[in-house]
């Protein structure tokens, strides 16, 4: 590959069409080569169908989260409560637009197979790649499983961009560069801001930058609130990607 080229990517929209406007217009303001986005578009509740048509108008480049999947499972497959999410949801998004994001790519590869974009992993769109679940709390995955779980990429994957896990992380493995893009809504670590990741090929190598964008995440938990939230009352903040704490921004 020659010359330079930027990479925008984002993941874990959730229906938060405020967060991802702020998202979109940081992308904007770069003006990428390439807009990829992986995943998890609408399933939450602050605007999911403002959402959705901002990700369909931006045509990115897509890949299918796992709770875009959500929405076309039999009923009886989900918990209660996302039963009940999943109906309020399918009363507000025309079924062939849930479809569509049910139909979408597990996994893409770009620029001649050297970038390679998923939700979760290269196959499958549940599974962590850069993060664990121990002792209830995620926690960065080893090196030597995450070269593991990529020894079926060909040596020419330079760079892989997952999303899923709502925290962010990057790990250079030799020539390869591997970033979990943070999440637009419902993040996990008490600042509130949306994220994105811009990447960028020059001089023969990536490099990711990681960045925060600030949105009225108040206007968003007002909006879940007002649309009378069927998630469970414990999972309030995380859902409303809004913390309960004061929260020095940088």
């Amino acid at each position: 590959m020659r010359g330079n080229v930027t990479v925008a990517a984002f993941s874990d929209a959730h229906g938060n069409a405020l967060a991802l406007e702020a998202v979109l217009r940081g992308i904007r303001d770069h003006a990428p080569d390439i807009v990829v986005n992986l995943g998890d578009q609408v399933w939450g509740q602050v605007d999911p169908l403002a959402a959705y048509q901002l990700q369909a108008d931006l045509q990115a480049v897509e890949v299918r989260g796992n709770n875009d999947e959500k929405p076309l499972l039999e009923p009886a497959g989900l918990p209660d409560f996302e039963r009940r999410y999943a109906a309020w949801l399918a009363e507000r998004i025309p079924r062939e637009f849930l479809q569509r994001l049910g139909s979408l790519p597990v996994s893409v590869s770009l620029l001649d197979d050297r970038v390679l974009a998923a939700h979760g992993t290269p196959s499958s769109p549940w599974q962590l790649l850069l993060w664990q679940v121990a002792g209830g709390q995620l926690v960065p995955r080893a090196e030597a499983a995450v070269e593991a779980e990529l020894e079926t990429l060909g040596g020419g994957t330079e760079l892989v961009l997952v999303g899923h896990t709502h925290r962010e992380r990057t790990l250079r493995l030799g020539e390869r560069l591997v970033v979990n893009v943070g999440p637009v809504a419902w993040q996990r670590d008490g600042d509130p801001r949306a994220r994105w990741t811009l990447l960028k090929y020059e001089s023969g190598r990536w490099t990711a930058e990681l960045r925060r964008v600030q949105y009225d995440w108040h206007a968003a938990a007002a909006a879940v609130r007002a649309n009378d939230p069927v998630f469970p009352p414990e999972a309030d903040s995380h859902l409303l990607g809004v913390s309960q704490r004061p929260v020095k921004l940088q």
